[in-house]
């Protein structure tokens, strides 16, 4: 169960990018693979979906920075 976090620990310290927030392991996941319907849909209130939905909101720009990339 520690390997996991072990790996990161190493990708972080070779300083290599890792995104956060990191995801959680999850049978759900398999679940939703295997009824072909997004986590969003199969279970919305799940850990693993709202560490799906704040890692899209991480690597969402800005509203500000969006605007202005329209602008330019």
């Amino acid at each position: 169960a520690k390997l996991p976090q072990q790996l990161v620990d190493e990708l972080v310290a070779e300083g290599l990018p890792v995104l956060q927030p990191y995801l959680s392991a999850s049978v759900k996941i398999k679940e939703s693979h295997q009824r072909a319907l997004p986590m969003v849909h199969l279970d919305a209130r799940h850990k693993l979906t709202l560490e799906y939905l704040a890692l899209h909101a991480a690597l969402q720009p800005s509203k500000a920075g969006r605007k202005a990339a329209r602008r330019a």
